[in-house]
């Protein structure tokens, strides 16, 4: 009785462990990677004066978000540290009017502030703003919150040269 039950607690641990005694090892060869295709592209002289022209995206950018508030309002936080432009643009992606304030967040004086309709937009170039932290806030232009408002935002540094 005693082999019985080892026999069972054995066969019992085989199954659970997923083994098979019949089962054979078999190997399979390992595969051979292939080499990376190296592909050249002859561009056309038209098409390489294109690609040698600066990008404007190569500038610092601060904030660059799409933004979908649930709660009616958005704030921005950014803070500058002066000598250059900096260029804020706001659109309007949303079917809701909302009012928007672009201001230093220590002293909180207004540098601008407005409403943008529906697929409206604002974008400004500011030369002289003093360094600091700034917020740009933006809440629903009716008096029912919440109401869903959808923007996207972008502030930028531009080159002194602009």
């Amino acid at each position: 009785m005693n082999n019985y039950q080892l026999l069972r607690i054995g066969m019992l641990i085989i199954l659970l462990s997923g083994c098979n005694v019949f089962s054979t090892k078999t190997e399979e060869p390992p595969v051979k990677e292939a080499a990376p295709i190296k592909t050249t592209i002859d561009l056309s002289s038209e098409e390489k004066e294109k690609s040698e022209e600066p990008k404007v995206s190569d500038q610092p950018i601060l904030i660059e978000a799409e933004i979908a508030a649930h709660t009616g309002d958005n704030e921005n936080y950014f803070t500058y540290e002066g000598n250059v432009p900096l260029k804020i643009a706001l659109v309007n992606t949303g079917t809701e009017t909302f009012l928007y304030t672009f201001r230093h967040a220590d002293n909180e004086t207004i540098v601008a502030q407005g409403m943008l309709k529906s697929d409206e937009s604002f974008n400004k170039v500011f030369d002289e703003l003093p360094e600091g932290d700034y917020v740009l806030f933006c809440v629903v232009a009716d008096e029912e919150p919440p109401a869903d408002i959808k923007l996207k935002v972008k502030v930028e540094l531009l080159n002194e040269t602009v």
